[in-house]
C-alpha cells in the first residue's frame, strides 16, 4: 500500500462543535484529508457511496439512524471502508455490535489526537485492530469471551495454511510481516484473510479475533 497518498476520512457525529473540532485535529495532520461530515446515519451511508473514502470515523449514537445500523448497511453495500468507532458509550453489548458491524477499531471521545492518528494509520495502514493501550488488554478479553457472537455453529473447517495466517493475525502482525515469515507475498496473505472472514462470517479483523478464541481456534 502507498502509505505517501493522502488518507480521506468521512466523520459522522452529530454533535457540531465536537464533529468539527475533530475535522480541524485531523486536517493539521497532512497525511489526512477530511472529505465530509455526516450529522446523521443516513448522511454518512450517502457520503460512503459518494466517497467511498479510506476511513469512516463513526459517532454511535446518531439521529435518523444510528452508527451501528448505518455501518451495517455501508458493509452490505460493499463499501470497503475502514471504520473507528467514536463515541462515549463504553457499554460492552454497543461495543461488541460494532465490532461486529464492521469496526476496526474503538475510541473514546476524550481520546488524544496521538491517538486518533494512530487509530487511522493502524486501520488503513497496517489492516490492524486498534484499540488505545489504556484499554487495549479489556477489549481484547472481551472479544475472546464475550456471549455476543453471532457466528454460524456448523464447524468450519479450515486448511494448514490458513490456520497459520490465523494464528499470526491474532498475533497482530500485518500482512506483510505475516508474507514474510511464510515467504509468501502480502497479496496473497489478504487473500487468505478475506477467505477466513468469510468462513468464519466475520465482516472484521476484530470478529476475526473474537470468532477465533470463541471457537478453540488456537
Amino acid at each position: 500500500m502507498n502509505t505517501n497518498k493522502n488518507i480521506n476520512v468521512v466523520i459522522a457525529d452529530d454533535h457540531t462543535f465536537f464533529r468539527e473540532g475533530l475535522s480541524k485535529v485531523l486536517q493539521a495532520n497532512k497525511k489526512i484529508k477530511v472529505l465530509a461530515q455526516a450529522t446523521n446515519g443516513l448522511e454518512l451511508i450517502e457520503f460512503a457511496k459518494q466517497y467511498t473514502p479510506d476511513v469512516l470515523i463513526v459517532d454511535i449514537a446518531m439521529p435518523l439512524l444510528d452508527g451501528i445500523k448505518a455501518v451495517k448497511e455501508i458493509t452490505r453495500l460493499g463499501i470497503r471502508s475502514k471504520v473507528i468507532a467514536l463515541s462515549m458509550h463504553t457499554e460492552d453489548s454497543i461495543i461488541l455490535q460494532m465490532l461486529d458491524a464492521g469496526a476496526m477499531g474503538f475510541l473514546d471521545k476524550n481520546t488524544s489526537k496521538e491517538e486518533m492518528y494512530e487509530a487511522i494509520d493502524s486501520v488503513f495502514i497496517h489492516n490492524s485492530v486498534y484499540f488505545p493501550e489504556s484499554t487495549n488488554a479489556y477489549m481484547m478479553e472481551l472479544l475472546m469471551s464475550s456471549t455476543y457472537k453471532p457466528y454460524p455453529q456448523k464447524g468450519v473447517v479450515f486448511t494448514p495454511r490458513e490456520l497459520e495466517v490465523i494464528q499470526m493475525i491474532c498475533k497482530d502482525f500485518t500482512s506483510k510481516e505475516i508474507g514474510a515469515k511464510l515467504d509468501l507475498s502480502p497479496r496473497t496473505i489478504d487473500t487468505h484473510r478475506v477467505r477466513i472472514m468469510e468462513k468464519m462470517n466475520v465482516k472484521s479483523v476484530a470478529g476475526l479475533v473474537a470468532y477465533t478464541y470463541s471457537k478453540g481456534i488456537i
